[in-house]
């Protein structure tokens, strides 16, 4: 038997009937069984927690359980506890989030030897199809999984993405680093609003299924409610929060001619209605925040925003959503009219953020790169002034950071495709080096006073492959110029392994001067 794990919503019971295309569970038991048992062995807690940043709605949307699948039980349109949820707060493409998720399983309750329930098995005896998925649906509840959930969202939203990573990177140390850092949260993010220049702004919406406590009143106390959560939630506290479904056919059948309800092209009609209305509802939000602010944007041409057209424009997508609620609605109430909506979110071309934010981010990042040889060289090994604008920009973006992430990534896709090839380089060298500072200093001025090092850093004409040479020179030449080390072992192997291809030819071409050459003398 297919088996499925949806949320669980007021009423569940197992051994009741469930309709996945509506979403609703049935009032008559559909099976019966000797016994209802937890699964053996199952008795301490599963722990999932994590801290995550998020620049895209469906990401979000999976990484709290509501999906558009057709296995699944949301479809975008199903009125239970997440959804309702995610309906409080816009969703926008000029949103960072970072997620503070909690998922507690104690146990798994089950029916032992299903069986059809009597009024069940009458229905099938006379072949009655029609009258049997009215009171018992299409899928049977079959367990029911107890614990808690626990979410909180960390909404930042701006025109500017180094402001929005800065304040991520905040909540993810906070979060990693416990109370004492935490407590600091509420003002290091006052300060960052209180100084934007990009109508900066951070929310904070939280989802609890399975404990009562104190309500959380600031955002340190939020992360300190995830930390306690699966106390909480222990033992007879633990809350039912999903259910298992299982479908018919697996049950011994009275009626062997009795054909199940195919719903399997009303859920594809459904699930294609549900990834357009997620499309269509990112797409309300990111018009309504540019109307909110359209001096910051122009379209991609470089005119000014037509105000009068992007209002007809989300009025259109608002109709767009409405239209598509009512088509649902009739789908999964009359399987037999479902069709699949003509409605494309592409037609619709969207404002970009005004070049004015990126021509301080270019003059910041060339002065930046000014101040480093390698990154004058790389910048100049690239083919136009567009992808040296990129890289300008890149620099300036991660300025201070040591790792790329999905919020670098996501300002990359705002530029115009000649730019993003630089802008990448851009960001790749500079939290490289800024990973490997020390280490890439104290190389580059070994080179400045050795011929040898100076010529062996450029064998190859790349500054990535000059970076990795002089990091891994850093480490491995003599003190006092560099740290002395005499073996590669798993930190300079994993500092290896964090470069390009070319920053790591460069890597162990200083490792083989340092250490194998030196040691044949």
């Amino acid at each position: 038997m297919a088996t499925r794990i949806i949320s669980f919503t007021e009423g569940m019971k197992i051994g009741l009937g469930y309709n996945q295309l509506t979403g609703d569970r049935l009032p008559t038991p559909a099976v019966v069984g000797p016994s209802i048992t937890a699964i053996q062995g199952a008795g301490g807690q599963r722990v999932t927690s994590d801290c995550i940043t998020i620049t895209d709605v469906e990401t979000l949307h999976k990484s709290i359980g509501i999906t558009a699948e057709a296995g699944g039980s949301y479809y975008g349109f199903s009125a239970n506890a997440k959804t309702e949820y995610t309906n409080t707060f816009d969703f926008s493409s000029f949103s960072t989030y970072v997620i503070v998720r909690v998922s507690v399983k104690d146990v798994t309750e089950s029916i032992d030897s299903p069986v059809f329930s009597p009024d069940a098995n009458e229905l099938l005896v006379v072949g009655n199809k029609d009258r049997f998925r009215q009171r018992f649906g299409d899928s049977f509840i079959s367990g029911v999984l107890k614990g808690g959930e626990f979410f909180a969202i960390y909404q930042v939203t701006g025109s500017e993405e180094s402001e929005k990573e800065s304040v991520a990177v905040k909540v993810r140390a906070a979060y990693n680093a416990g109370p004492t850092a935490s407590a600091h949260l509420s003002t290091d993010i006052n300060t960052a609003t209180s100084q934007s220049k990009s109508h900066l702004e951070v929310s904070c919406h939280v989802f609890r299924e399975g404990i009562i406590s104190t309500a959380d009143l600031t955002l340190e106390d939020i992360l300190v409610t995830a930390k306690q959560f699966p106390i909480g939630v222990s033992g007879d506290k633990a809350f039912p929060y999903a259910v298992l479904l299982q479908d018919y056919e697996g049950l011994k059948n009275p009626n062997d001619n009795f054909v199940y309800v195919d719903i399997q092209n009303k859920q594809d009609v459904l699930e294609d209605l549900a990834k357009k209305r997620f499309e269509f509802l990112a797409l309300r939000d990111d018009l309504k925040y540019i109307l909110k602010h359209s001096n910051d944007f122009q379209n991609a041409d470089g005119t000014s925003v037509d105000r009068e057209k992007l209002i007809k424009d989300f009025d259109e997508v608002v109709d767009a959503i409405n239209t598509m609620q009512k088509e649902a609605s009739i789908c999964t109430r009359n399987p037999g009219e479902c069709v699949f909506s003509k409605f494309e979110a592409a037609k619709f071309v969207v404002p970009i953020l005004s070049k004015g934010s990126e021509d301080v981010l270019v003059t910041k990042g060339e002065a930046i790169a000014n101040m480093d040889p390698l990154a004058i060289a790389l910048r100049s090994s690239l083919p136009d002034a567009a992808s040296r604008r990129g890289f300008n920009i890149g620099m300036a973006v991660a300025e201070g950071h040591t790792l790329p992430g999905p919020g670098k990534d996501s300002f990359g896709r705002t530029l115009r495709p000649e730019e993003q090839s630089g802008y990448a380089k851009g960001v790749r060298f500079s939290v490289d080096r800024n990973r490997n500072l020390e280490f890439a200093t104290k190389g580059a001025a070994i080179a400045n006073v050795d011929a040898v090092v100076a010529k062996a850093r450029t064998a190859i004409p790349s500054a990535f492959y000059s970076l990795g040479f002089d990091i891994a020179a850093g480490i491995f030449a003599d003190e006092p110029l560099g740290k002395g080390h005499t073996l590669e072992g798993p930190g300079s192997q994993a500092i290896r392994d964090g470069l390009n291809d070319d920053g790591q030819k460069g890597f162990r071409a200083a490792v083989d001067l340092y250490l194998v050459q030196k040691h044949k003398t």
